[in-house]
């Protein structure tokens, strides 16, 4: 929905200038997180081309390689390799490996398991460029506070901007700022802030004092939710603010009847439970990253 919203009131101008001038700061901090952002790819039945599906989040744990993502990207591909890039049209990799994911929901898929939460455990060597860009634990966010109000991106490769031409795929990695929406909101929507972060996401944005649709985020399924810590609403940006990852995206909710429309996404908790259940040898490293 568009908000109601006197755009002419001197007050409202204000605020809305305050809000794009903060989200300008956070567009500008280094993109550690956001170059971990990969597409993710497959070839559908009858098809010979691979097309963009979702996206996913490299990370790093030790000596192993991960792709962060949501487990409904995964009912796509079912059992076939792994096929990512890095969105410049560089060669598509096609990766083994083994995949921990959250239980299926009564459907029988992950469309409605409210975590929609898959970790790839890569099991083969992967391109220089991809291991510098995989993240570690420092990079996430192991914080749920709200006081502080942090600005945050929503980074992914929406379907739309990805081509297929010949062998050569394109794709486009975006960022898109917004706030954390309240507690009352979070209780209102039945969506647990515990387990999950959900980001305003209204079905129409203000560019150049003009109401606009909003981008369709398909494709940003397994894309990262990045808190810029250092950068919040109310207080003053600290020195060398950094990209934390907060949650991966699984779920866009249009704002119906007045409700507002919302991007969800699970807290990487979730994430880091599955590896420690599967890959036991990696407990105490996540722990002392969790316990500070």
């Amino acid at each position: 929905m568009k908000p109601n919203i006197d755009l002419k009131n001197p007050i409202v101008k204000e605020g809305i200038i305050y809000f794009q001038n903060k989200a300008l700061e956070a567009l500008k901090v280094p993109q550690r997180v956001e170059s971990a952002v990969v597409p993710i790819y497959h070839v559908p039945k009858f098809k010979r081309k691979p097309v963009q599906i979702g996206s996913g989040v490299l990370v790093k744990i030790k000596s192993e390689y991960f792709i962060l993502s949501a487990s409904h990207v995964f009912d796509e591909i079912e059992n076939y390799q792994l096929l990512i890039g890095d969105g410049t049209g560089s060669e598509i990799q096609s990766i083994p490996g083994d995949r921990f994911s959250s239980s299926k929901g009564k459907s029988g898929t992950h469309r409605d398991d409210p975590y929609d939460a898959s970790v790839f455990h890569i099991q083969s060597p992967i391109s220089e460029a991809l291991k510098k860009a995989a993240i570690t634990l420092k990079d996430f966010d192991f914080t749920n506070l709200k006081e502080s109000e942090p600005i945050f991106i929503a980074a992914g490769f929406r379907v739309k901007k990805s081509n297929t031409a010949g062998d050569t795929v394109r794709s486009k990695r975006e960022g898109f700022p917004s706030m954390q929406i309240d507690e009352e909101d979070y209780l209102r929507m039945k969506i647990n802030s515990e387990t999950h972060i959900a980001l305003g996401w209204e079905n129409q944005v203000l560019l150049n004092g003009i109401w606009q649709i909003s981008p369709t985020p398909k494709g940003f399924s397994g894309g990262a939710i990045i808190k810029v810590d250092g950068i919040s609403l109310w207080k003053d940006t600290f020195d060398n603010p950094k990209q934390l990852l907060t949650g991966i995206i699984i779920e866009q909710r249009r704002g119906k009847n007045k409700e507002m429309g919302v991007l969800i996404g699970t807290r990487i908790g979730i994430h880091l439970d599955l590896i420690k259940h599967f890959l036991p040898n990696l407990v105490d490293d996540i722990n002392l990253h969790i316990n500070g």
